[in-house]
């Protein structure tokens, strides 16, 4: 069995891309395990001194430097992936009387908004997490994933509809793999059709 341990709880942005990424290192989903965490930092000492699990973070956290260098020595990057969020959005409380004062997020998605538009943010950590405590009438409004509104048509609306954004994923383990060449996915394409259409419009 391999372990990922990632941010949870189960349904997170975390969740999925982690999901898919085992598929597609061609691990069945019966050879995958998942511990979920809320601090990544509790993540690192989960992994250390295993090498049958690893650790997942989107680049996008504000804090992935500081997990990157807290065990340089024992704890190393050893992949990276593309794939997109869930479909995001703000959704506020459908109760609500007049445009939402209070907005709950994670601090990791403060960057799809400006919070000036809220007089109070009230610091999340995981975007389920933070549904749950809207539902519960905990703020007026918050960024999360689009399908609880799907779930709570009758309680929540939306403000605002954000939708899928393409991001990256580290993966820590605990045996080194760079060893002096790049490791990654050979895409001279990319830069060909690039430097293709730049001289395309110069002509």
């Amino acid at each position: 069995m391999v372990t990922f341990v990632t941010l949870g709880p189960s349904g997170t942005c975390h969740h999925r891309a982690v999901s898919n990424y085992a598929r597609f290192q061609g691990l069945a989903d019966d050879e995958v395990t998942f511990e979920f965490i809320t601090d990544f930092f509790d993540g690192l000492d989960a992994i250390r001194g295993r090498d049958d699990a690893f650790l997942v973070q989107c680049s996008a956290h504000p804090e992935v430097h500081k997990v990157t260098e807290r065990n340089y020595d024992e704890v190393f990057v050893v992949d990276t992936f593309i794939y997109p969020t869930k479909a995001l959005a703000i959704l506020s409380r459908a109760d609500l009387d007049g445009p939402a004062r209070s907005l709950g997020i994670v601090e990791a998605t403060e960057g799809y908004v400006d919070l000036s538009e809220w007089e109070v943010k009230v610091p999340q950590i995981s975007k389920p997490y933070a549904a749950e405590a809207l539902l519960r009438g905990e703020f007026d409004a918050a960024l999360t994933h689009l399908e609880w509104l799907d779930r709570y048509p009758d309680q929540l609306k939306l403000d605002r509809l954000i939708g899928e954004v393409d991001t990256t994923w580290v993966v820590y383990g605990t045996t080194k793999r760079f060893a002096g060449e790049v490791i990654g996915i050979p895409s001279p394409e990319l830069y060909r059709e690039a430097a293709s259409r730049q001289v395309s419009g110069r002509l």
